[in-house]
């Protein structure tokens, strides 16, 4: 089942000043994405799906504070995952780095690769975040996480304090994950965005608890094979499964609504 919710929209605003580059496959490959500052972007080298995932999903909505991810992007031809742009633009006054990033690129990426792409909400297979049983065993936050936003950032840590956690964002660390001063569906979000050795789906917060929550999720060691036995495969699922139910959480698997970006056109784009 799919049904359209949503189609590519027309920015009043757009750079006045454009350059997209095809990289040179021999060039060296800076260790960045680039830079991003009000009304002015400085993109490395990246191929298309790069760009359409950053300008249509995290900053899609205009906001100085990215959605988080990960973005289920389908359709367009095999090149975008391959050729490599280096993109450069400008434009007058100061928009805000949310609408610089998102609308704006979103502009730049029609005109320039002739890109067409709509939105579709299907039903697929989700991770949902419950409460077990045997109830929850969580730490209350200590601190409270802060919303990111490029657009108005946080006022500076005290002298000699760490700075508070960004709400949606988790460490993994060795030992597990580390997320802090965070609720649960913020906890869900920072799932989505860590690296984990499992299938990629939507984690949705079905808990019912508004309260916030420090996680420090202990993964059980791995276990080393012997000499000449063979290693059995990683899933951090189990892995994960086992930590979360020592707090008192569970996740399930389930149908559940997810959002699509479809492509449905795209061209290399004309040389400068």
């Amino acid at each position: 089942m799919m049904s359209v919710v949503g189609s590519v929209l027309s920015w009043a605003q757009s750079f006045d000043v454009a350059s997209v580059k095809v990289c040179d496959s021999n060039a060296a490959r800076g260790t960045n994405a680039g830079d991003l500052s009000p009304g002015r972007v400085t993109y490395n080298c990246q191929n298309l799906m790069s760009y359409i995932r950053s300008a249509y999903g995290a900053w899609g909505k205009g906001s100085g504070r990215p959605t988080m991810g990960p973005f289920n992007i389908v359709g367009g031809p095999a090149w975008i995952n391959g050729d490599l742009y280096r993109i450069q633009a400008e434009a007058e006054g100061s928009p805000s780095m949310g609408m610089t990033a998102g609308p704006m690129m979103q502009a730049l990426l029609e005109d320039r690769f002739k890109l067409k792409i709509h939105r579709e909400t299907r039903e697929v297979p989700v991770y949902a975040l419950v409460v077990t049983k045997a109830g929850l065993k969580l730490p209350a936050a200590k601190v409270e996480c802060f919303a990111l936003d490029v657009d108005r950032p946080p006022s500076r840590a005290k002298q000699g304090q760490p700075p508070p956690p960004s709400c949606g964002f988790g460490k993994r660390t060795r030992d597990g994950i580390e997320i802090h001063g965070t609720t649960m569906a913020e906890f869900c979000a920072a799932l989505a965005n860590t690296p984990l050795r499992m299938e990629r789906r939507k984690f949705i917060d079905r808990t019912g608890v508004a309260r916030r929550f420090d996680f420090d999720l202990k993964f059980p060691a791995e276990v080393t094979a012997e000499e000449g036995a063979a290693r059995p495969p990683i899933d951090d699922l189990d892995r994960l499964q086992d930590a979360l139910s020592r707090v008192g959480l569970q996740l399930k698997s389930e149908k559940g609504q997810d959002e699509f970006i479809v492509i449905d056109h795209a061209e290399r784009p004309s040389a400068n």
